[in-house]
Parts: C-alpha cells; sequence; structure tokens
C-alpha cells in the first residue's frame, strides 16, 4: 500500500478528523506532502524533499557544534549530554585534541562560546524541527575532526583553529543559501533563514579576526573567496573614489573584493549544492580515502539521503 494510501486510511477511520488534518498539514510540510480535501497527497518537485534538506543540514551542524564544542571546553557534544541518536550509522568524533581546548587570545574566548552555544542550539532546533513533524532525526556520523590538521587547519591552536572556523561557517552559509529552493512553501524556510542570519554573522566575525591577525588562508574551491591574510583591515581606500560623482564601479577597485565572501559585481555569497559541499567536506582532492561516499570529516559519510559528494567542486559560477 502506498504511504498516502496508508495516510488516508488512517484519516478516513479517526474520530477527531480536524485535530488529525492540522497535525497531518504540519507534518506533511516537511515529508512533502500535502493535506487536500482531507487527503494526503504526494507532491512531485523532482528535487529534495524540505526533509531531506533539514537532515543534511543537521549533519553540518553536528560537524559545526562538535568543532566549537571541543575547541571552547575539550569535550565532545556526547560527552556533554547532546541528543545525537536517530535514523542512520551513529558514529564517534575523533581528535588528537579532545581533552584539551584551545588557548585562546586576543579577546577570542567570548566569540567562540557565544558560536559554540548557537551551533549547538541549531542542532537542537534542527531536531525538534523533524520530530515535530513526525520525522525521526539522522544520528551524528563518525566524524574526523582532524581532517585538515596536515594542511595546518585544526584544533591545535588559536590560528589553526581560526583557519578552520573559518572554512566551516563559510561553507555554512553557502550550503543554506542553496538549500532554501527546496523549502519554499514549507514552514521550515523562515527557521532556515535565520540559520543563516546567524551563520553569516559568525563568519563576518571570524574572517574579520582573520584579517586583523593575519592569518593564512587558503581558498578551498572557485567559489571560496578566503578572506585577505593582512593585519590592515582598512584596506586600501581611496578617499577620491568616494567622491560625489565618482563612477560607481571605482568603489570596487579600492576595497579589497576579499574582505566579504561575496562577489562584488552583485554582494552575493555564492551558493553550493548537498553534493558540492560534500565534496569539501569527504576532503576529494587532499584525503586519498576519500570517494564520493564518504571521507574528510565525514569517514564514512553522512545520514541521510543527501549523502553523495559531486565529482567536481564548485566553481566561480556558484558566485553568479
Amino acid at each position: 500500500m502506498a504511504q498516502n494510501e496508508i495516510f488516508n486510511e488512517v484519516l478516513d477511520k479517526t474520530t477527531n478528523r480536524r485535530r488529525m488534518l492540522q497535525r497531518l498539514a504540519t507534518a506533511g510540510a516537511a515529508l512533502g506532502v500535502t493535506v487536500t480535501a482531507g487527503k494526503m497527497e504526494a507532491q512531485t518537485t523532482g528535487g529534495p524533499s524540505a526533509v531531506d534538506v533539514l537532515q543534511f543540514a543537521l549533519n553540518l551542524e553536528y560537524l559545526e557544534a562538535e568543532f566549537y564544542s571541543i575547541a571552547t571546553t575539550g569535550q565532545t557534544l556526547a560527552t556533554r549530554g547532546i541528543p545525537l541518536t536517530g535514523s542512520g550509522t551513529a558514529g564517534a568524533t575523533t581528535s588528537a585534541f579532545i581533552g584539551q581546548s584551545v588557548a585562546f587570545g586576543s579577546g577570542l574566548q567570548g566569540v567562540a562560546q557565544a558560536i559554540s552555544l548557537d551551533e549547538i542550539n541549531h542542532v537542537l532546533t534542527l531536531r525538534t524541527a523533524l520530530t515535530g513533524a513526525g520525522v525521526m532525526p539522522v544520528a551524528k556520523p563518525a566524524i574526523n575532526m582532524d581532517a585538515l590538521a596536515p594542511f595546518g587547519a585544526s584544533l591545535g591552536n588559536q590560528s589553526s583553529f581560526l583557519q578552520l572556523s573559518r572554512i566551516f561557517e563559510d561553507i555554512g552559509v553557502t550550503a543554506y543559501g542553496g538549500g532554501a529552493q527546496y523549502l519554499a512553501g514549507t514552514p521550515y524556510l523562515t527557521t532556515a533563514a535565520r540559520i543563516l542570519a546567524v551563520e553569516g554573522e559568525h563568519v563576518g566575525n571570524i574572517r574579520y579576526q582573520v584579517a586583523r591577525l593575519g592569518i593564512p588562508s587558503f581558498a578551498i574551491d572557485g567559489a571560496d573567496v578566503p578572506p585577505p591574510a593582512s593585519a590592515n583591515v582598512n584596506g586600501t581606500l581611496n578617499g577620491a573614489s568616494f567622491a560625489a560623482g565618482a563612477p560607481a564601479a571605482a568603489y570596487f577597485t579600492s576595497v579589497p573584493p576579499s574582505f566579504f565572501s561575496t562577489n562584488p559585481a552583485n554582494g552575493l555569497t555564492a551558493i553550493r549544492t548537498p553534493g558540492q559541499v560534500l565534496y569539501l567536506a569527504y576532503g576529494i582532492g587532499l584525503d586519498p580515502a576519500a570517494t564520493v561516499a564518504g571521507g574528510g570529516f565525514f569517514p564514512s559519510g553522512v545520514n541521510g539521503t543527501l549523502n553523495t559528494a559531486s565529482a567536481t567542486p564548485a566553481t566561480a559560477a556558484n558566485l553568479g
């Protein structure tokens, strides 16, 4: 029997149809179905469902929350009692730096702690949204937090922490931006937009710290706009460019275009597909063991239906 037929049979037999319809409408928005004239009908959008996207985002939030938890407390999410169970294959988090927090200086301790709290709340928010719609959240998969340690980005010290934090936050912004189209018409678009706004605030602060402290950065793919590795965070402003009547194009020749992760031609960040995000998260091109099914930060892959990396990375066209 098809899934929508099962729903309809249950609906026909319930004694409180109005309450059931209200509950099904809420769950249906997340499950990619519509309640019409007392019936539940599957939607065919040709792309990932809202549930697919939320589950994919939850995998990324596990990674970010784990990173900041270890950085600020030395403890994993499991040790701190954060709920991590669910569908798919659960896995442990490994890192040579578990048990020791980063030795923060330069006023970064409070920033890292605030971001850590936000990322843990994002895990809880997504899990609550899924369970509220009658969907089991995916479990936290195995995570190798030291995937980029050979390239200097790890939890070893403040500088390497900032390198890795910048990468995670910039990827998070592009992942939510890319997934927004699949949440249209669901009650989760607003929540995702609010999370995206928070991730944008995070990366703005982290990119400032990277530039302020002169931390080296490298482009992770063609769509990446790394922050300037320069202590001159004011750039090289040319007052004449901002004079009355100066052509707008002159503004972009005097302000470093990489200070923010935007395309100076349109003022927008890049967007990445789930496959392009996983290309980076799986370390394809960096981890010799990586395949489109897993590697890098997720050695056994992520949980959910959106679990396969693209064979090629994002390009500058993603900034268009």
